[in-house]
C-alpha cells in the first residue's frame, strides 16, 4: 500500500491544477468580454509621494460614468492593452521623480452587479470589473557625482561632458533622462566619426543616503569614412540632381546628421516624392561603408489643380484655388550663375472669395504669375526665382476705390540649419489706382482726423496717383523653435521683415517698411498652454513723399490681429465732410506705426462632438478638440507721439478649435472693452489656424 501515498498526492496535485486552471480560464473569459470598470483601487506601499487622484489621471483605464458612456470612451471598458499601458504610464510618472525600483502590480476583478458566480467556473456575464494597482514606490533617489570613461578621442572630453552635465547633481534621478544622455553621447560620437561607438552607464541604488554616482562608460572604436553612393530610381532628371542635394561626400568622415540632413535637401527640392538613403547590404569594409539612395521620381511637366480654406490680414476666411502648370527640368548650358539642368518654369492663376456674407461672395484677389527658378545659385543651395505677376483691376479691401497691379521680381532664399529661414530680392511694381469713392474726390473741402481732430485738406490726404512706380529691396527672417506649427506647445517664433522703396533704387514712392513679430509657448500646467505675442510695426515715407502708399501702410482688426473688432477697421480713421458740414463717409487709411499684444490660454478641451450620432461622433474622435481664452490689445497710429495706453483698442473672448489634419479649424467669439475711443461690441470671427 504504500504505493498509494504518492499516487493520491499526484490525483491532488492534478486535481488542484486543473481547477486552478479552470478558474484562471473562466477569467480570461471574461475579460475577453471587456467589462465596464466600475472602480478603480489603488493601494500605495511605501509612502504618497502622488495622490491617488494623481495616479488615476495618469493611467489609461477610466472609471465608468455618464458622461464617458455618452460619448462612448472605449477606456471605461477592459481592453486588450490596458494592463499594459496602465503600468507603463504609472512606471513612467515615478522614474521621473528618482523613484529607480519602482514596482507595479495590476490585476481585474470581477465585481457582480447581482451575482459574481452561477457556477463554481463560469463568471457571469454581467459582472463589472474593479481594477486592483499596487505601487511599492521603494526610495527615491537623487543624482549625485557623474564621471566618463572608456577610450575615445581627447576631442570629445568637452562635447561629451557637456552633454552629461545636463543631469544636475541633487536633483531627482530619472531613469529616462538618463536614457536621453547615453542616446545624445553616441549621437555625438556618430556625428563625428564614430557610428560604431557604444555607452553603458552604471549606479549603485543600494547606497544608504540615496545618492546615486553615474558612470558612463564609453568605447568609441575606429573612425569611419563614408564610402560610395549609388542611386536607383533616377530616369527622367540628370543624376546630379540627387548627387547635388547630398551632405555625405566619398572619403569625408562620416556624419549620422549628415545622412538624415540629405533626405531632407533631397524631399524638398521638388523633385523626389519618396527618398531612401540607406547603408549598403554587401560591407566589405566596414570603416568605407557604401550607401544606396532609392528615389521616386515627380512628373517632369505637370499641372495641379487645388483648393481650400485660407485666411489673410484682412479677411478671417477666403475660399482659395490655385490652377498650375510647368515644367521640372528645363535644361540650359551650365556655366558660372546658373547650375546646369533642371531648372523650373511655371505659370500659375490664383483666385480667392470671400466667405459669403448677406447671400453675396466677393471676389478677393486674382493674380496671374510666370516664374522661374533656378534651384542653385552660384554653385550654392540658394533658389533663386524670377517671377512676373499680374494682378488686374479689382476693388481694394483697404478702402473705396480700384487697384491694379503688375510687377517683376527677383528673390533667393536660404536656411541656415533646421530653424532659420531667410529671405531678399528686389521689386518693380507699377500700381494703378482708379474709381475713387466719395472719400477720394472734389466734393470733400475737409477732412477731420478723428485720432487728433486736425483739419486736413483734401490734397493733403489724397496723395493717390493715378500711377504709383515702386522699385523697393526686401528681406524676411525667421527663426521658428515650435515643436508643432499647428499647435504649438513648446518654443518661440521670430518675424522680421524690411523693404526699402525708391531713394537710390528710384521710383516714384520713397518709402520704408519693418515689422517684427516674437510669440512664445509655455506649458502652465499639465494640458494648458500659455501663449504670448508681440507684434509691432512702422511704414514711414522720406526724401520727395509725403506719405506711404494707401496699400503699403499698416492695417488692423481682425481674427488674426485685435479680435472683436472687423478687419482693417483699427487705426486712423478720417471722417468725410460735404461743403455744408455734413458727414459723407469714413475712411480707414491705414497706419504709419502699429502695436499689437496677444495673451492666449489653449488646452484640450471635453470633447463634446465625439458624442454625436449618425457616425459623425466616430469621425470627430479623429480630429481633437480644444478651447481657449484670449486678451488682445493694440492699434495703429499715424505718428509716434500718439502711442498711448489711451489709444488701445482692448478685447477678450473665448474660442473653440478642431485640430484637423490641415491645421486649427477656429471659432472664436471676442467682446471689445469700454474706452474712449471704442465702445462696448462684440464679434464672431471663424477661420483656420491659430492667430499667432
Amino acid at each position: 500500500m504504500n504505493y498509494l501515498k504518492p499516487l493520491i498526492i499526484v490525483f491532488l496535485f492534478c486535481f488542484c491544477v486543473s481547477q486552478v486552471d479552470a478558474i484562471e480560464k473562466a477569467h480570461l473569459r471574461w475579460l475577453r468580454k471587456k467589462p465596464l470598470i466600475d472602480s478603480i483601487v489603488i493601494n500605495i506601499d511605501g509612502g504618497s509621494t502622488f495622490s491617488k487622484s494623481e495616479i488615476k489621471n495618469r493611467m489609461y483605464s477610466r472609471e465608468q460614468s455618464l458622461w464617458r458612456k455618452i460619448k462612448k470612451d472605449r477606456r471605461i471598458k477592459v481592453q486588450r492593452e490596458s494592463l499594459g499601458r496602465d503600468t507603463l504610464e504609472i512606471k513612467y510618472l515615478y522614474l521621473t521623480k528618482g523613484y529607480l525600483n519602482i514596482q507595479v502590480s495590476e490585476t481585474f476583478h470581477p465585481l457582480p452587479k447581482f451575482q459574481a458566480r452561477n457556477d463554481k467556473d463560469k463568471i457571469d456575464s454581467i459582472a463589472m470589473a474593479m481594477i486592483w494597482v499596487n505601487i511599492q514606490e521603494g526610495r527615491k533617489f537623487q543624482y549625485g557625482k557623474m564621471s566618463l570613461k572608456g577610450e575615445y578621442e581627447a576631442k570629445f572630453n568637452w562635447p561629451l561632458t557637456k552633454i552629461m552635465q545636463k543631469l544636475k547633481e541633487g536633483k531627482p534621478a530619472n531613469h529616462i533622462e538618463i536614457q536621453q544622455i547615453v542616446f545624445d553621447l553616441k549621437t555625438e560620437l556618430a556625428n563625428d566619426g564614430y557610428p560604431y561607438s557604444t555607452v553603458n552607464y552604471t549606479f549603485d541604488t543600494t547606497a544608504i543616503n540615496n545618492i546615486v554616482d553615474i558612470t558612463f562608460y564609453i568605447q568609441a572604436d575606429s573612425l569611419v569614412h563614408f564610402g560610395n553612393v549609388q542611386i536607383e530610381g533616377i530616369n527622367k532628371y540628370p543624376e546630379f540632381v540627387g548627387i547635388r542635394e547630398l551632405k555625405l561626400k566619398t572619403g569625408e568622415v562620416y556624419r549620422r546628421k549628415a545622412i538624415l540632413d540629405s533626405q531632407k535637401r533631397l524631399f524638398e527640392s521638388g523633385y523626389f516624392t519618396f527618398s531612401q538613403l540607406t547603408q549598403s547590404d554587401s560591407i566589405s569594409d566596414r570603416l568605407h561603408p557604401d550607401f544606396v539612395l532609392k528615389v521616386k521620381e515627380r512628373k517632369p511637366v505637370f499641372i495641379s489643380t487645388t483648393a481650400g480654406a485660407g485666411q489673410s490680414e484682412l479677411k478671417d476666411l477666403l475660399w482659395d484655388f490655385n490652377f498650375g502648370a510647368g515644367i521640372r527640368n528645363v535644361n540650359f548650358p551650365k556655366g558660372k550663375f546658373f547650375s546646369g539642368g533642371s531648372h523650373r518654369i511655371s505659370v500659375y492663376a490664383d483666385y480667392s472669395f470671400t466667405v459669403p456674407h448677406r447671400d453675396k461672395i466677393e471676389l478677393f484677389t486674382h493674380r496671374y504669375r510666370l516664374r522661374y527658378t533656378t534651384p542653385w545659385t552660384l554653385g550654392i543651395r540658394m533658389p533663386l526665382s524670377l517671377t512676373a505677376e499680374w494682378e488686374p483691376s479689382i476693388q481694394s479691401q483697404l478702402g473705396d476705390y480700384n487697384i491694379r497691379k503688375w510687377s517683376f521680381s527677383a528673390k533667393t532664399q536660404k536656411w541656415y540649419g533646421d530653424e532659420i529661414f531667410a529671405t531678399a530680392g528686389l521689386e518693380y511694381d507699377n500700381v494703378k489706382y482708379s474709381d475713387f469713392g466719395p472719400g477720394f474726390n472734389t466734393l470733400a473741402n475737409t477732412v477731420i482726423d478723428t485720432l487728433t481732430g486736425d483739419t486736413i485738406t483734401i490734397d493733403e490726404l489724397t496723395i493717390l496717383n493715378d500711377v504709383s512706380i515702386r522699385r523697393k529691396f526686401f528681406t524676411t527672417f525667421r527663426m521658428d523653435t515650435r515643436d508643432n506649427i499647428f499647435v504649438p506647445r513648446v518654443g518661440q517664433f521670430t518675424f522680421f521683415s524690411a523693404e526699402v522703396s525708391g531713394g537710390i533704387l528710384g521710383g516714384g514712392d520713397n518709402y520704408y517698411k519693418v515689422e517684427a513679430a516674437w510669440s512664445t509657448y509655455q506649458p502652465v500646467w499639465p494640458g494648458w498652454i500659455y501663449a504670448v505675442r508681440l507684434k509691432g510695426g512702422i511704414a514711414k515715407e522720406y526724401g520727395d513723399s509725403k506719405e506711404v502708399p494707401i496699400d503699403e501702410r499698416l492695417y488692423l482688426g481682425g481674427a488674426n490681429t485685435v479680435r472683436g473688432f472687423a478687419e482693417t477697421s483699427l487705426g486712423p480713421l478720417q471722417v468725410i465732410y460735404d461743403s455744408t458740414g455734413v458727414p459723407i463717409d469714413t475712411n480707414v487709411v491705414g497706419g504709419n506705426y502699429s502695436i499689437i499684444i496677444n495673451n492666449e490660454f489653449r488646452w484640450k478641451t471635453v470633447q463634446v462632438l465625439n458624442v454625436l450620432p449618425f457616425g459623425i461622433g466616430a469621425l470627430f474622435k479623429k480630429f481633437p478638440q480644444w478651447q481657449s481664452l484670449f486678451f488682445d490689445a493694440g492699434n495703429g497710429f499715424k505718428d509716434s507721439k500718439e502711442i498711448n495706453l489711451n489709444q488701445f483698442a482692448f478685447s477678450y473672448g473665448t474660442g473653440f478649435q478642431i485640430l484637423s489634419p490641415a491645421g486649427p479649424i477656429r471659432i472664436d467669439y471676442a467682446r471689445t472693452l469700454n474706452t474712449d475711443r471704442y465702445d462696448v461690441d462684440s464679434r464672431w470671427h471663424f477661420t483656420i489656424l491659430y492667430a499667432f
